[in-house]
């Protein structure tokens, strides 16, 4: 430590400590430690918010998507004598080889201003690609959300399906057989819904869906 030279009354000098420039003190180790550890401790806190957040965040952009898809369809449908179109369930593994069908990104791809056979979209963000979409769905599949390939061709909002026939005894067609409808409802028929559960919501499915008749919300599932 440096000193300072003082003359004392009898003449002689005597040194006396000085003072540090910055008028302060440097701090201990273990102070350093203690606010280490109060900074960890409230960024343990405030993670699990911010996850929250995001995921709420992310979630919220995956039903504004499907809106969004769910709105072109009718539109496709007003434009096809209120037919439903026809596409693949996953374009990657057509049901037929032979005879593929279209992917429902491409179908849709002129009334979301989406450039058709491609998986890019017109804008920074593609409409059919889910932001929590981590597992690569919409890079093979150009889409993040699956379409329901039951309502291929359906008339939209139809509430029953063609006509069917079901033995009233299993297996012998001589005890008779009944026709039946499968009925549709549009409140809880779905067109689009997330390929995986990207939305996780512990015990339901982490599923978006687009239901037939304009409304969005997470997969409703049953013990049954």
């Amino acid at each position: 430590m440096k000193t300072l030279s003082h003359a004392a009354t009898d003449g002689r000098l005597t040194s006396l400590p000085s003072r540090p420039r910055n008028g302060g003190r440097a701090f201990t180790l273990i102070e350093l430690l203690v606010v280490i550890a109060i900074v960890a401790i409230l960024a343990g806190l405030l993670l699990p918010t911010l996850g929250r957040t995001k995921a709420k965040a992310l979630d919220a952009a995956c039903v504004n998507q499907l809106r969004q898809l769910g709105i072109a369809i009718r539109a496709y449908a007003e434009d096809h004598q209120e037919r439903l179109p026809s596409a693949e369930l996953l374009p990657t593994l057509p049901v037929n080889p032979q005879k593929p069908l279209p992917r429902i990104c491409d179908i849709l791809a002129s009334y979301l201003g989406r450039v058709g056979g491609t998986n890019v979209a017109t804008n920074s963000a593609s409409v059919f690609r889910c932001p929590a979409d981590r597992k690569g769905r919409f890079a093979a599949e150009g889409s993040s959300y699956e379409w329901n390939i039951d309502l291929n061709g359906h008339r939209i909002d139809e509430t029953r399906t063609d006509s069917a026939f079901l033995l009233l005894k299993p297996g012998d067609f001589s005890g008779g057989v009944t026709n039946f409808f499968v009925v549709i409802p549009p409140e809880t028929t779905p067109l689009l819904l997330d390929y995986e559960e990207f939305h996780p919501r512990p015990p339901k499915s982490g599923k978006n869906v687009a239901y037939m008749d304009g409304h969005v919300a997470p997969l409703r599932s049953s013990r049954d």
